[in-house]
């Protein structure tokens, strides 16, 4: 998102999370060099060429429109810990047990069921070792976490998204088949595994993945759901480069419903990337109008932080 929500008309913005306060930790997205995007713009060749270098230094940004807007701005992370004064005996207990907790030969999961804070202090040793880019650490904390507790979807998001910022495309798209076959319309894990199908050159296939997605939901009559995938689909049009079929997608989903705000926000970045600075305006006032929540907006991909977990639809995954 923007430091301001009227992009100038440079495009000298950085596009960056929008965050709830204070319990939001962060998200994570697949690797920031991922994307190369060259939207077709109605420009001379070489205005054409200007704007191609211009979105190429937003690949990262481009691919957060969607991870933060097609959902409703509830973010979902690890909890926070509590910031109360622990009893120093107290303290060096909980360290004890972070030690032989993480053992191999330990009984991971009788030791989760028992004791509330076996699960608090893995949940702050993962956080502590995400913070320092400790990331084969913390992935090993996290294998065991859902080896021990399976049935936690959280472990596995959590998983997903660190393995995919890894650069273990595979592995990261298997743990989110694992949360698919389970909910076939998670939200989260449509839309993420959408991105790494995309990354991995899949683009028919990843259209066809939501299109059976919807024809799900369409059959349920879950109405929620059905918006929920068609914002997707409009995202991987963008990120395809269709931006007029993005734009149009976006635009009858804000005449089926005008109070939800996440079609007015993609409307505005895609016009601000096309230096369409009077519609972007007037797309952000209107997403600023609709809001259920006031943001925060900060530099949230640059903390070690955005590989917690991302916010999600306002419902469970």
């Amino acid at each position: 998102m923007f430091t301001s929500l009227s992009p100038p008309s440079s495009l000298s913005f950085s596009l960056l999370a929008v965050k709830t306060p204070p319990v939001a930790a962060g998200h994570i997205i697949p690797r920031r060099d991922i994307v190369s995007l060259r939207i077709r713009a109605s420009k001379n060749d070489s205005s054409d060429h200007c704007f191609h270098e211009k979105l190429k230094s937003f690949a990262k940004s481009a691919i957060l429109i969607g991870a933060a807007v097609s959902m409703t701005g509830k973010f979902a992370t690890l909890p926070a810990i509590a910031e109360s004064p622990v009893a120093t005996t107290t303290e060096e207990v909980t360290e004890e047990n972070t030690s032989s907790e993480i053992e191999p030969t330990s009984p991971l999961s009788e030791l989760l069921e028992s004791t509330p804070e076996a699960v608090k202090t893995l949940r702050s040793l993962l956080q502590q070792k995400l913070e320092n880019g400790e990331d084969e650490e913390a992935l090993k904390i996290l294998e065991r976490l859902v080896t021990a507790q399976p049935d936690e979807t959280e472990w596995k998001f959590l998983m997903a998204r660190l393995l995919g910022e890894m650069g273990r495309t595979e592995n990261a798209r298997q743990v989110f088949e694992e949360i698919l076959q389970r909910n076939p319309l998670s939200f989260e894990a449509l839309f993420e595994n959408a991105l790494l199908m995309d990354r991995s050159g899949e683009g028919d296939a990843v259209l066809q993945r939501l299109e059976d997605a919807l024809a799900v939901a369409e059959a349920e009559n879950m109405v929620k759901e059905i918006r929920d995938v068609r914002l997707i689909i409009a995202q991987i049009q963008f990120l395809q480069k269709n931006v007029d079929e993005a734009l149009k997608s976006y635009e009858q989903l804000t005449r089926e419903d005008p109070k939800d705000f996440r079609p007015y926000f993609c409307r505005g970045m895609i016009y601000s990337l096309l230096d369409k600075n009077v519609e972007a305006k007037e797309q952000f006032a209107k997403y600023r109008e609709l809001s259920p929540k006031k943001f925060e907006v900060e530099g949230y991909l640059r903390t070690p932080l955005s590989k917690m977990k991302l916010f999600g639809n306002g419902g469970d995954n």
